[in-house]
């Protein structure tokens, strides 16, 4: 009887140890999400990222490209070039002098146009931004603190006597201030030394009197390659809920009538698109780390770094194309930080002219963003055909007042070619 009872057992065991398997087995084929575009898992092993708080000083690399117009004597001609990327040998080479200006910059005045252009007819360094933004947002991307509170759209660096280089902080509205620095002579000669000119210029040195005064014109463009956009694979519900410290199994949600996923955990929503757009709103305090800023602080240093790390988490995630720092607007609260693309250094506009991805900041957290995934590649066919600068800069003349840059436009419905756009 005894080997009966043990044998019976053995077979209680047994069964109930593979019906347990059986029924986990089931639970993992079961559909998670509802049935259409959003019904692609990605297993949690796939994810390439794992959320990290970034630190203070770890905005290398959010400013993205640059103008940049280098001087030795303006006689001989100048040296520029556009939409230069921050990896670039030269680029590397005129960063630590900007840094080091910023360190050391005392006695802020505001100086006349025509001051400023003098000193830009002598050895001078300037870099151009693609948008204007805050001093101290430009400070902290290059690992300083802003010495003053002022808008630039451009930093420049010119030598004044043999012992003393200034620092010009030109705005938007046409102001200009500058500032003595304990910069060296010999660190901005020595980069002015390194080039030879190239034919460029600056629109108030040419006869494109029309056009805004340091617009720059360059002599030649290197031709763009065409890209093609999409919304990478890596764009579902599952993965992005996961990214964003959601529970992806979650009930709380539901499908709205033009197809959009809305998932919600108090006191955040989140509202999911099957064109790519990404919409978070978070009503309350929010102890998530990848919604706090660093340090309990609520200063711009400290927004950009959440806002950083948060398009960082966001474009690893889905595996969709890098984002940089295109405007900081000062709230009552916080900040609204921008975002764009960029490929080989030239930025990608959409045809609203929204944002790729625009971050809310209230106090010490971020309680709104919406995000536009997109994951550009160049194309392998031929690139499209550039107008020559000088006729792009002839053609941009027309429009009184305005610029001329390089953009690539995406439509979503064609390959994108680079373009120049006036304005």
């Amino acid at each position: 009887m005894r080997t009966n009872k043990r044998l019976i057992n053995a077979l209680q065991n047994t069964a109930l140890i593979l019906l347990t398997a059986s029924a986990l087995f089931l639970l993992a084929k079961t559909p998670l999400l509802p049935d259409g575009w959003l019904n692609r898992v990605t297993p949690p092993s796939a994810l390439a990222v794992q959320p990290v708080q970034a630190a203070a000083g770890e905005l290398s690399g959010l400013l993205g490209s640059v103008h940049l117009m280098i001087t030795d004597d303006s006689e001989y001609g100048r040296y520029g070039r556009l939409c230069v990327e921050e990896s670039d040998p030269l680029l590397q080479q005129v960063i630590p002098a900007f840094r080091e200006a910023l360190g050391s910059a005392a006695e802020m005045e505001s100086v006349t146009q025509p001051a400023f252009r003098n000193a830009l007819s002598g050895s001078s360094l300037y870099v151009g931004l693609l948008s204007g933004l805050p001093l101290a947002a430009v400070a902290a991307c290059l690992d300083e603190t802003a010495p003053f509170d002022c808008s630039v759209c451009a930093l420049a660096l010119a030598v004044r006597s043999e012992d003393t280089v200034d620092l010009y902080l030109p705005g938007e509205d046409g102001t200009v201030f500058r500032c003595t620095t304990a910069l060296p002579v010999s660190a901005v000669r020595a980069v002015c030394a390194s080039v030879a000119p190239n034919g460029s210029a600056f629109a108030y040195e040419t006869g494109y009197t029309t056009l805004a005064p340091y617009t720059f014109l360059a002599a030649e463009v290197e031709q763009p390659p065409d890209l093609q956009s999409d919304i990478p694979p890596g764009f579902t519900a599952y993965n992005l809920l996961t990214t964003l410290d959601f529970n992806p199994h979650t009930n709380s949600r539901y499908i709205d009538r033009d197809g959009a996923e809305v998932v919600e955990e108090s006191p955040r929503t989140v509202r999911i698109s099957p064109d790519g757009t990404v919409y978070y709103t978070g009503s309350g305090p929010v102890s998530l780390r990848l919604y706090r800023l660093p340090a309990e602080s609520s200063g711009l240093p400290e927004a950009l770094c959440a806002a950083k790390n948060l398009a960082s988490t966001l474009a690893g995630g889905t595996g969709a194309s890098p984002l940089y720092l295109c405007g900081v607007e000062e709230t009552e609260k916080g900040y609204i930080i921008r975002f764009g693309y960029q490929c080989s250094g030239i930025p990608v506009s959409f045809p609203d002219e929204a944002d790729a991805l625009s971050v809310t900041v209230s106090g010490v957290s971020i309680t709104a963003f919406s995000y536009r995934c997109r994951a550009y590649t160049p194309l392998a066919s031929d690139a499209g055909s550039l107008l020559p600068p000088a006729m792009a800069a002839a053609i941009a003349s027309l429009y009184s007042g305005g610029g001329l840059r390089l953009a690539y436009i995406d439509r979503a419905d064609r390959p994108l070619s680079a373009v120049w756009l006036a304005g």
